[in-house]
C-alpha cells in the first residue's frame, strides 16, 4: 500500500515536516555529483540539497493544510 503523507493516516504529529541535511550527505552528494572539489562546488551542491528539501517540505503542506488547520483548531478549543 503506498503511502499518503497525511496526518492521522500514515504521519503523526511528531513526524519532521522538513527532513535534516547531514554533513554526511553534503560530502557524499559532492563527492558522487562534482568532478571539480572546490567551494562553489560545495556551495552549489548544498542550496541543490535545500532546494530539494524545501520542494518536499512545500508539498507536505500542501497535501496537510487542512489537517493542520484543524489540528491548531483543536488545540485551541474552536470548533
Amino acid at each position: 500500500m503506498a503511502r499518503e503523507w497525511k496526518l492521522g493516516k500514515d504521519m503523526i504529529l511528531d513526524d519532521n515536516i522538513l527532513d535534516p541535511i547531514t554533513f554526511d550527505e553534503l560530502v557524499m552528494t559532492v563527492r558522487c555529483n562534482c568532478s571539480e572539489i572546490n567551494e562553489m562546488a560545495v556551495r552549489k551542491t548544498a542550496r541543490e540539497i535545500l532546494t530539494y528539501k524545501l520542494e518536499d517540505y512545500f508539498d507536505l503542506l500542501e497535501r496537510n493544510i487542512k489537517e493542520v488547520i484543524a489540528e491548531v483548531n483543536k488545540q485551541k478549543g474552536v470548533e
